[in-house]
Parts: C-alpha cells; structure tokens; sequence
C-alpha cells in the first residue's frame, strides 16, 4: 500500500461537479497546493472559467455522470493531457425537490439515485485504470445521510447510503492494487444547492426539529480543507464538521432516536401531510 502522508504536490486530481460549490473550492485548494486539477462536469462553459482562473496546472474536461462514455473520454483525455491520474473525487452531486416516497415524481426519485449514487460508481469506473496504474486514491463525497434518516429527501440518503456501502467494497477489493479508497461523511455546507434545498418550505421544517448545531452550514472552504487532508493522509473516512464523528461513532443509538424524535415531531409530521397535499411552495431566500 503507499505510503501515508503524501502531499498532492504534482498529483493529478479528477474532480467531477467542478464547476462550483464544493468542487470549485476542492479545485482552488489543491491546485493552491501544487496538484494539477481535471475539471469534470456537464457544462464545459463554467468549467473553463475557473481552468483560467487557475492557470496552466488546470484543464476543463465535459462529461455527464450519468454517462459512462463520456466520463471514460474525460478521464481518457485527463490521461492524455496530464500523463495520469493520481487522486479520484467523486464530488458530483444533486438534491431533489422535498418530497415523500408517495408523492415525489418517480423520474426525479430515480434521477437523484442515478446522478448521486451511480454518478460515483461510473466516476470511479471510468478512472480506475488509470488510478490502478499510479497506486491512486479514491475520494467519495458523502453525507450524513448515509446514517440520517431520509425524510422528505429519501432518494438522497437512499443515495449516499449506497455511496457508504461502495466506498467500504472497493476499500477491500482494490487494496491488493494499491489503491487506497475513502468516504468524506459532510455536514450541512454554506453552498448555494444547500440554500436553494432549505428555501423550500419542507425542508425548512425537518431543520427545525433537528438540533441547530446539525443543521449550521460549515464553510465551503472548510469542508474542501477536510477533503483534501483525507486525500493527502489516504484516510478511509472524512468527518467534517466536528460534531459528525462522535454521531457517527454511535450511529446505532442516534439512527435509533433519530427515527423516534422524527416520527413524532409536530413540525415534521405537519410538512409530510403538507407533501402529501401538494401544497409545496419556494420560501424567500431569507426565510
């Protein structure tokens, strides 16, 4: 297995989902730190804006994660400009509208699942050859939800419970190639996908019967910060904020009360029947 504690001085990163948010950022903290940075994502305009904002170390690649071929041609054509790949994210992401499993549009359920949860399974199929060859790193972005129930966000968690279970099977199955995988479970994050989530009136609920310390968005810069530590120390999890680890160390008991506080929470049962009724509406950004 390689060494721990590599830095990502002329390492080779793949990000999909780089044009903003999380993947921008985990873009400008490693090109910042010497790595030479793939930009992966569906829309090769704003991918190209942050490649010249960067500089030379930087190149915009287009590909859907929903589309096997076309991350296999980014990650070919990332080989081919670079010289290889040396550290894999999986970063590419999407939430869906707030809504119950009986009454969320089938195709946005499935589409969150395909984008969310398969997105990284094709990521990670498209670069493994070139990953394999360097004794590269696998970094998966997950979430809380992989443990936290889904309400009203069930294609989510659904999702990043599968990414959990994928990050732990190819942990064992590549070891033998050197390859080293890891999970980043994140909190809530200060991004625009977070506001545009909270602004709908559903979601906004389940926020308020959570603990406020849960539901306090960290910084972008600080969770690419944790992310790009776990890739330099090729660690097999990422917690970020503080409070994640000792939840996530007990997660027997808090999925356990999770579900009880959940359940009979005025507020949640009030926005499940709201769903239900199709009364979903946008609340002002500032609500």
């Amino acid at each position: 297995m390689p060494p721990a504690g590599d830095d990502l001085e002329g390492k080779v990163v793949f990000i999909t989902g780089a044009a903003r948010g999380l993947g921008a950022e985990i873009a400008r903290q490693a090109h910042r730190r010497g790595a030479h940075v793939a930009l992966v994502g569906r829309r090769l305009g704003p991918l190209r804006e942050l490649a010249d904002e960067l500089g030379s170390k930087a190149a915009a690649f287009e590909a859907d994660v929903t589309d096997l071929g076309a991350l296999r041609r980014a990650a070919d054509d990332a080989v081919a400009h670079f010289g290889g790949i040396d550290v894999t994210v999986a970063n590419a992401g999407i939430a869906p509208p707030s809504e119950t499993i009986a009454t969320i549009d089938p195709e946005d359920f499935e589409r969150t699942v395909d984008v969310d949860l398969l997105g990284q399974w094709r990521t990670v199929r498209a670069t493994l050859p070139a990953l394999i060859e360097r004794r590269g790193h696998v970094m998966l972005v997950g979430s809380v939800y992989a443990f936290f129930n889904g309400v009203l966000a069930a294609p989510y968690a659904v999702s990043k419970a599968g990414v959990e279970q994928l990050s732990r099977t190819l942990r064992v199955e590549l070891a033998d190639h050197g390859v080293t995988v890891g999970l980043a479970y994140l909190g809530f994050i200060d991004t625009d996908l977070a506001a545009e989530v909270f602004a709908d009136d559903h979601a906004s609920a389940i926020r308020r019967a959570i603990p406020g310390f849960i539901t306090r968005p960290m910084t972008v810069e600080r969770a690419a910060a944790d992310v790009l530590e776990g890739i330099v120390d090729r660690s097999g999890r990422v917690s970020a904020p503080g409070w994640v680890e000792p939840l996530l160390a007990a997660r027997s008991i808090t999925t356990a009360v999770m579900d009880v506080v959940l359940m009979h929470n005025r507020s949640v049962r009030d926005a499940i029947r709201a769903a239900e009724a199709g009364t979903r509406h946008r609340s002002s950004p500032s609500a």
